[in-house]
């Protein structure tokens, strides 16, 4: 939620960088960096520079971004952890998932090249984003649903689960759950968990009526700290996830159309 109140502030326009001169101006050995307006808004920048590129582009030329600027700030693994936690918190927010996961692996580290201790807190800035990235198993949800119905991720017998954390007040996330009303059979092909972010309950029981979603739905007071928000690391709505029969994480849809080109591709 901090990357996207950040780039609400400054208000950035895409533009295109020249990457190799871009950060000639940073020393990376300078952690009073850390947390600075100045080098946030300059890696706002940096991460919303293709957000007019197709998907396909827009992951290259990141993946190619990302490479440089890791390169140059693994001098100092402060400043490296710093600024991997920050690329992570963005790209998952904006939902490339492909640039997350190549976020994941540490790029630029080799091998010998960190502490034992720096591994470690490495590992812990990353753990969350591992338990949610596509190939890994869904975290288990149960609970009773806002129509007082028990629903268990786990016990579902459902060939394909769309989870979708969505917000009531979000006309987003309200278009997505609508494509997916109109586009998916529920009743057989799809299963549908939604958690709403709301005022009360009976904002997302009269919300869900309206939308004639079928499905099970849950609402937690906790909002962002309740437990399936915090188990499948949700920082911005809407977040969805597609699991396979074996409750396994096979695609994080960022809208509508990313959804129609992994149904084609299954296909």
């Amino acid at each position: 939620m901090f990357f996207v109140g950040l780039l609400s502030c400054i208000g950035l326009k895409a533009q295109s960088l020249d990457l190799k001169d871009y950060w000639q101006d940073v020393d990376f050995s300078d952690t009073s960096l850390i947390a600075s307006k100045a080098f946030d808004d300059k890696l706002v920048n940096f991460l919303y520079q293709y957000s007019c590129c197709d998907e396909e582009r827009f992951d290259s030329l990141s993946i190619s971004g990302v490479r440089i600027i890791l390169e140059k700030a693994k001098i100092n693994m402060r400043m490296y952890e710093y600024i991997l936690e920050f690329l992570l918190n963005g790209y998952s927010t904006m939902g490339k998932s492909q640039v997350v996961d190549y976020l994941l692996n540490y790029p630029m580290l080799f091998e010998g090249e960190i502490t034992m201790d720096e591994g470690l807190r490495l590992d812990s800035i990353t753990e969350p984003y591992q338990k949610v990235k596509v190939g890994a198993k869904a975290p288990d949800f149960s609970g009773i649903t806002i129509d007082n119905k028990y629903y268990s991720i786990d016990g579902s017998s459902a060939e394909n689960i769309i989870i979708v954390f969505w917000s009531t007040d979000c006309e987003y996330c309200h278009d997505f759950l609508k494509s997916i009303r109109k586009n998916l059979n529920l009743n057989s092909d799809y299963e549908l968990v939604t958690f709403a972010l709301a005022d009360n309950q009976e904002e997302v029981m009269v919300t869900i009526k309206k939308m004639r979603l079928r499905g099970y739905h849950f609402y937690d007071a906790l909002r962002w700290e309740g437990k399936a928000f915090l188990d499948y690391h949700v920082t911005s709505t809407p977040t969805v996830f597609v699991l396979d029969a074996e409750k396994t994480i096979v695609c994080k849809p960022y809208d509508w159309n990313e959804m129609k080109q992994w149904m084609k591709s299954k296909n």
